[in-house]
């Protein structure tokens, strides 16, 4: 007879849930399968699945009876072992306490200070209602950088930690690329209140065991800027090699049952979360949007902006971004005096901090990705799936390119148009981040063919033109590359002969090889032209 003090602490050694212990217990015992299941209230099946997760614990295969008999033999032996070293003493992870009798628990870790706080008060109490009332297991804050993920997150903990309700509070931040192996392990330890003495090697049985104590606990665990462990230049929702742990993290917490909630900040949505989630499901995400009028007044006021009547266009131009809009009220501020008006003759929405708030995101998109935002910049106007189908020349098939365009989604880069359906844009500042990162890299190409006449090193700018469709006008990109070379090459009658030879080399290609280059080409030259005094007969 093996004593239930050493079969609690070697399950323990081995991440042998509660639940697993007790059908493994009993099945030692000799007790039925089906009466085990109905004495703890579950299915047959999730009985000998339970008795099917030991076996794996314990690294037993094959099928048949075979395997509870070796099982018994492992732990007998085990035990006779241990008998020899001294008497069993069961190791004190989870203490039987009555609730309140030891005081709540919370660890801020690298939460921020939010003493400045704008509106949010509708999404608050729709948060606060999915994690009090209809216990979400998890719960997504997701929104382009600078939305307000983070604060809206601490706000939310804060107001939470008032009302008293969770036994541990613990925030964690992912933003320096913690391993989850060593993230689940802290937070492990923490809701032990450090009695864990053994943590498993495997992320997976850490996991299992972080499950059990959201089950014994109700537990606010909050993991910040995940994006940070998903990979970039690929699709949205990839993990970066070595963080995959965080997926099976994620589902797991969102598929078993708990009395705790996960609640995670990403400017991404995770692919585990976008498979789980639903409106009345027990995980759920609240996509951040614009701040409001009101709430947006807040910010200008203060920082000192004058002249109220042109806050809503700056919002729009915005798009209701909290940090976007404090970083242009400082330069509004400092620059002009407080005087929105000036600001906004200077027709510019992207500098500084909010360049690289942008270059952050830009730099995480796919190959696929970059082509649909350079087409929409160009285009300078939302387009349907088909048109840009259409126009990217790149062989992508369709169902990569609809993933594409959910991925952008789940970025918070693209929108819709404003008539509905199915067409796409970007907002106003991703618009002009993006126009003029596609007129510098087409600058670089085209000052590099001039220099070598080699087609070979194009990319960007044989894959897309440098002006809209026939019919609209010409757009942004093709005058800015123009005056660029204009300022380069500073005599115009040179530019024009190097604009014709390239021309040349191009026109002797094969049309698929060059691509838009070749009517790229004689797009700045007929421009130049234009410019160009008649010559004299």
């Amino acid at each position: 007879m093996i004593p239930q003090d050493f079969l609690r602490q070697i399950a323990k050694e081995h991440s042998v849930s509660n639940t697993e212990l007790d059908v493994l217990a009993a099945a030692i015992n000799g007790e039925p399968m089906n009466a085990i299941a109905q004495r703890l209230g579950i299915r047959p099946e999730a009985a000998r699945k339970r008795l099917g997760e030991v076996y794996k614990k314990f690294h037993i295969a094959g099928a048949g009876p075979g395997k509870l008999a070796k099982l018994q033999q492992i732990l007998v032996s085990q035990y006779q072992t241990r008998q020899t070293q001294g008497p069993i003493v069961a190791i004190p992870v989870t203490p039987e306490v009555e609730v309140g009798e030891l005081p709540p628990q919370y660890d801020w870790g690298e939460a921020p200070d939010i003493s400045a706080f704008y509106g949010r008060a509708q999404e608050l109490t729709a948060l606060q209602t999915w994690i009090s009332q209809d216990h979400c297991r998890v719960v997504a804050l997701l929104g382009i950088a600078g939305i307000g993920k983070t604060a809206l997150a601490v706000r939310l903990a804060r107001s939470l930690e008032e009302q008293d309700e969770f036994e541990f509070i613990i925030w964690r931040s992912l933003r320096h690329g913690v391993s989850p192996r060593e993230v689940i392990g802290r937070l492990v330890q923490t809701l032990s209140r450090k009695r864990q003495t053994y943590l498993p090697d495997s992320a997976h049985n850490r996991i299992t065991l972080l499950i059990d104590y959201l089950r014994q606990h109700r537990c606010l665990l909050v993991l910040d800027g995940v994006e940070s462990v998903l990979r970039q230049g690929d699709i949205s929702g990839q993990y970066r090699d070595g963080f995959e742990d965080y997926g099976e993290l994620l589902r797991r917490v969102g598929e078993e049952s708990h009395q705790s909630c996960l609640l995670l900040t990403s400017s991404e949505k995770p692919r585990e979360v976008a498979r789980l989630e639903g409106n009345t499901l027990p995980v759920r995400v609240s996509q951040l949007g614009a701040l409001g009028p009101d709430e947006a007044g807040e910010i200008f006021r203060d920082k000192g902006l004058q002249e109220e009547k042109l806050w809503k266009e700056l919002i729009d131009l915005y798009r209701g971004n909290p940090l976007t809009l404090k970083i242009a009220s400082t330069t509004i501020q400092e620059l002009f005096g407080g005087r929105v008006s000036e600001f906004l003759k200077q027709s510019t929405l992207v500098f500084g901090d909010i360049r690289d708030l942008l270059q952050r995101q830009f730099d995480r998109l796919s190959d696929i990705e970059r082509a649909i935002v350079y087409w929409l910049a160009i285009e300078q106007q939302p387009l349907s799936l088909s048109q840009l189908r259409d126009k990217i020349s790149i062989p992508f098939s369709q169902p990569e390119l609809i993933e594409a365009l959910e991925s952008l989604g789940r970025r918070s880069l693209i929108e819709r148009g404003a008539a509905g359906g199915a067409m796409f844009g970007l907002q106003p500042v991703v618009l002009e981040y993006v126009t003029q990162e596609f007129t510098d890299r087409a600058c670089y190409e085209l000052q590099d063919l001039l220099r070598t006449q080699k087609i070979d090193r194009l990319d960007l700018f044989r894959t897309h033109a440098l002006e809209a469709s026939e019919g609209k006008d010409t757009g942004p990109i093709l005058p800015a590359v123009k005056d660029r070379l204009r300022k380069l090459i500073r005599n115009d009658r040179q530019l024009e002969g190097q604009l014709d030879r390239v021309l040349a080399v191009l026109q002797a290609k094969f049309p698929l090889e060059v691509g838009y280059a070749t009517s790229n080409v004689q797009s700045v030259l007929d421009s130049l032209r234009l410019d160009l005094p008649p010559v004299e007969a």
